[in-house]
């Protein structure tokens, strides 16, 4: 009996020993891009490179720090040659209602409220033009009432007036140059 009691807690020094050696090198996984017991799940882009985090601010999406400003890029499911099919495992940089001061859609869009996604981070107009997506990325400012005069529906340039709470973009960044698609979701 007393043979029994002794393998007992050996055991169980053993299983508290064991469970706990590992928490002064770990860190919790976060280094890893863990949180606690949770791992976090992060967009890689078609060259297998880490984006960032998946997060969702009503859209799915990463951050993107584009020199020292955080900026929401949002993501879809990428679509085929035929426009009503969808990857299930494959994703694509997002595209929004772009506007423009000019008539012919030429020039920085406006930045619109809605693709602002966030208070955390810098508004941000994301653009398709065939395989190529650019950020335009706000200044540091306030946004204000804007007339645009033309839009993108599709790859058609939309002549149409419409006043806005905008901000101007004050720069630039070639996001598939960077991270060239497909991306992909996954730990």
């Amino acid at each position: 009996m007393m043979r029994n009691s002794l393998v007992i807690a050996l055991l169980i020094c053993g299983l508290v020993t064991s469970s706990h050696a590992d928490e002064g090198n770990d860190r919790g996984g976060r280094e890893n891009g863990e949180r606690g017991d949770h791992r976090t799940l992060k967009v890689f882009d078609g060259q297998g490179h880490v984006v960032g985090p998946l997060v969702s601010y009503g859209p799915l999406g990463t951050i993107l720090n584009v020199n020292g400003i955080p900026i929401f890029a949002p993501i879809q499911h990428a679509s085929t040659k035929i426009s009503t099919q969808y990857s299930a495992s494959q994703f694509q940089w997002a595209g929004a209602f772009s506007a423009y001061l000019s008539t012919d859609c030429s020039g920085f869009p406006i930045i619109t409220p809605s693709s602002a996604s966030s208070s955390q981070v810098r508004p941000a107009q994301f653009v398709r033009q065939g395989a190529d997506v650019t950020a335009y990325i706000a200044g540091d400012t306030y946004s204000a009432q804007t007339s645009f005069k033309s839009y993108r529906s599709g790859s058609a340039c939309v002549v149409g007036t419409e006043t806005l709470e905008a901000w101007t973009a004050e720069t630039s960044y070639p996001v598939t140059q960077h991270y060239p698609e497909p991306l992909t979701i996954h730990y």
